[in-house]
């Protein structure tokens, strides 16, 4: 009795597996193609826009599935689309337009189809589609360079003492003097210009003050010794000849 009941489940599956075959071999054959709308490979942000349609090349009316994404230059996925999902199609399906407004850069468009029938050929359910967005991608990265290069380098640790010296010194040079160094800088600049007005030379149109001569006693004496000794020569001199 359980041989046969096992002989009975056996047959059942082979029978399954039989009309499976037979409903899988009686699915019609067809030829479905997708290819992406899209006028250029260049456009602005503002102005790229872009469809996917399907297309019957042969065979009967189906259900379709269509999907796409667009890829950066990265390979990363930044937009995904499903515009049908087991969706029934006659002879074409043209799914609705997209505005994905992508920054600047390069991209890559690729839509993809799948039918319920036996499609003979494969190749044409996938297309793809390299665009490029144009913008000022290169004037950023340049900005950013110079930026860069404008800022403050740090002192590196390995400076000799001479160059910190000459850093310090031109810190120093450099650096707000405070309100005590103006001032006392500007009474120095005042000495100097009052020193340079004392050492002016006397021009003939200055008016010269009268000098007064001083002179010794020791002079004076010395002179009226002379005129006495003078006088007595004199003196002795007629006495000789007044004898003779």
């Amino acid at each position: 009795m359980q041989k046969h009941q096992n002989g009975k489940l056996v047959f059942a599956l082979i029978f399954a597996m039989l009309l499976a075959h037979v409903s899988f071999a009686q699915q019609p054959s067809c030829d479905y193609k997708v290819e992406i709308l899209v006028d250029g490979e260049e456009f602005e942000m503002e102005d790229f826009k872009w469809r996917m349609r399907a297309i019957k090349i042969e065979g009967k009316s189906t259900n379709i599935t269509g999907t796409a994404k667009i890829m950066d230059s990265d390979d990363k996925t930044v937009k995904t689309y499903k515009p049908w999902t087991d969706d029934s199609i006659a002879k074409q399906k043209t799914s609705s337009e997209y505005s994905p407004n992508l920054k600047p850069g390069e991209y890559e468009i690729t839509a993809e189809i799948n039918v319920e029938c036996d499609d003979t050929s494969k190749y044409n359910n996938e297309d793809t589609r390299k665009i490029t967005i144009k913008g000022a991608t290169q004037d950023t990265t340049n900005k950013e360079a110079k930026s860069d290069d404008t800022e403050t380098e740090p002192v590196n640790s390995f400076v000799s003492d001479a160059e910190k010296e000459q850093i310090i010194i031109k810190t120093t040079k450099t650096a707000p003097k405070p309100a005590d160094e103006e001032a006392e800088n500007t009474i120095q600049l005042t000495n100097k210009n009052a020193q340079k007005t004392q050492q002016q030379p006397i021009t003939s149109n200055t008016i010269q003050a009268p000098q007064i001569v001083y002179e010794s006693s020791g002079e004076r004496a010395k002179t009226w010794i002379m005129i006495f000794l003078l006088t007595l020569s004199i003196l002795f001199n007629i006495i000789l000849i007044w004898r003779r």
